[in-house]
């Protein structure tokens, strides 16, 4: 779903947008209404009404063990109501959607089911933040994983509104229009963000880089609160200064304890998990996931794709590039860091190619989890390798100036063919080339030779054992950060 949802409604969205005429038909006068009423314990009472339908309604699917169905397994006593005021059970037609009673959509103008907020029984294989999740006596959803969705509904607005007990608080990165409700524009906004609602919240606001910024952390993250608030900070504002603007106004960060590190970007928010108490030693691990959700905002949801999945080895490989080398350059992390992140996607390569055979890095993100090693580590190698030659032909700051033409171009999303003839007219071709390379067939000894031609040389034993040194200004084999090659150095 976290691929084929986000491609549908961003399709959907570029049709709605080219023609006002078709997204006034099928929205009505009035907003799309979600009215979300907690009745008790982990329950809640949802309600939706609509002038218009298209008669199919859609969650998030991402079966386990203990749900089957997935997100569906956690929404029951769908009704839809028709022309006459009856309600009627609807269809479920598995795979997290669900149908109308009959043939004929007319006349029905609301949906009522009941939410159950017991997402932590199962194990989600994308992350718990990419669905729900107790937030110490909170919820954490994600809209996608509990408000079911007509993708006819792609380009109109919706009231968002929350009927909670007085000593809750609901905490979500859209515009508010009175106690407890929100306006949304467009059905991404709506089912690509993530809101908490309950007691004991106590988010905080802050302005970076232009964008009014929430930031919320569960209980015991309270005392780490300020330093999660200064590297997104300096992380953000970073990202302003290459790109040249912030892409929204509003903008939900959200922290949540956890065994293990992991994020998930959506349209206007992001939410990251991670050990509790915070220890020195992991701030790389969880430091460099802070960054790299939070670039996201402009790289995969501003700069974005026309068919999600052939664009994944782009998005995610190059916002994982750009974050360790903007974390270089300011100062959160060391030569030594980038070293070891730089050998991380070399390894994920080298083993993404082995487990994935000959998938192109386009074709790999169709089953992005299954191929995740190979997404993200060529991803990373690609934008890699593109920094070096446009550094080494164009100069310092090209490869950058790359990316800001990139975003003040991206008013409609980009396909492939897009997307690389944009990368090759700014690198005479080389785009292409890199492209073709990492897609050939898997040559390792190829591979190395060409990391030193950039100044990296690397060794390998085997597909794991990886060590990567600089070799830049006349230095053999270094790790200082004098020896770094030109388009990595500050």
């Amino acid at each position: 779903m976290k691929t084929i949802i986000l491609a549908l409604l961003a399709g959907c969205s570029a049709i709605m947008a080219a023609m006002p005429s078709l997204a006034a038909d099928t929205c009505g006068a009035k907003p799309v209404r979600y009215a979300i009423n907690h009745v008790g314990g982990t329950q809640f009472e949802v309600n939706i009404e609509f002038a218009i339908t298209g008669g199919q309604f859609d969650v998030g699917f991402h079966p386990s063990e203990a749900a089957p169905q997935g997100e569906a397994d956690f929404i029951t006593a769908m009704q839809a109501r028709n022309a006459t005021g009856d309600w009627q059970d609807v269809n479920y037609i598995g795979e997290g959607s669900w149908t109308l009673p009959d043939a004929k959509t007319a006349g029905y103008t609301a949906l009522r089911y009941t939410l159950s907020a017991e997402h932590d029984r199962a194990s989600w294989d994308i992350g718990k933040e990419e669905i729900a999740y107790g937030f110490d006596e909170a919820f954490y959803f994600v809209g996608s994983a509990v408000l079911p969705m007509d993708y006819s509904w792609a380009e109109c607005d919706f009231e968002v509104k929350f009927d909670i007990p007085a000593n809750w608080t609901i905490v979500a990165p859209w515009p508010k229009t009175g106690d407890n409700s929100f306006a949304v524009h467009g059905a991404n906004n709506v089912h690509r963000n993530l809101f908490v609602t309950g007691p004991g919240l106590r988010p905080h606001n802050t302005v970076i880089g232009g964008m009014d910024v929430v930031i919320l952390e569960q209980e015991a993250f309270r005392e780490a609160a300020p330093v999660f608030q200064s590297l997104l900070s300096q992380s953000i504002e970073r990202y302003v200064e290459l790109f040249g603007s912030a892409p929204v106004k509003q903008y939900l960060v959200v922290f949540g304890e956890d065994d293990g590190n992991d994020g998930g970007a959506f349209a206007q928010s992001f939410g990251q998990r991670l050990p509790a108490p915070i220890r020195a030693h992991e701030k790389l691990m969880w430091g460099r996931a802070l960054a790299h959700e939070a670039l996201h905002s402009w790289i995969g949801i501003t700069i974005r794709p026309k068919v999600h999945a052939e664009l994944q080895w782009f998005s995610e490989g190059g916002t994982d590039y750009l974050t360790g080398k903007t974390l270089f350059r300011i100062g959160q992390i060391d030569a030594n860091d980038l070293l070891f992140i730089t050998e991380g996607q070399v390894r994920r390569y080298f083993l993404g190619r082995m487990a994935s055979g000959p998938v192109s890095l386009a074709d790999a993100g169709v089953e992005k989890q299954k191929n995740r090693q190979l997404v993200y580590g060529g991803g990373a190698l690609f934008h890699l390798f593109l920094d070096a030659h446009m550094t080494a032909k164009n100069g310092k700051g090209s490869y950058e100036a790359l990316w800001r033409s990139l975003y003040e171009n991206s008013s409609q999303p980009y396909s492939f063919t897009q997307m690389m003839a944009a990368m090759d007219e700014a690198s005479d071709g080389a785009a292409s080339e890199i492209y073709a390379f990492l897609n050939a067939p898997f040559n390792p000894n190829t591979f190395l030779q060409r990391m030193t031609e950039i100044g990296l040389p690397t060794a390998a034993f085997g597909p794991d054992e990886l060590l990567v040194r600089f070799s830049g200004n006349g230095c053999s084999g270094s790790r200082e950060a004098r020896c770094m090659p030109a388009f990595l150095a500050k």
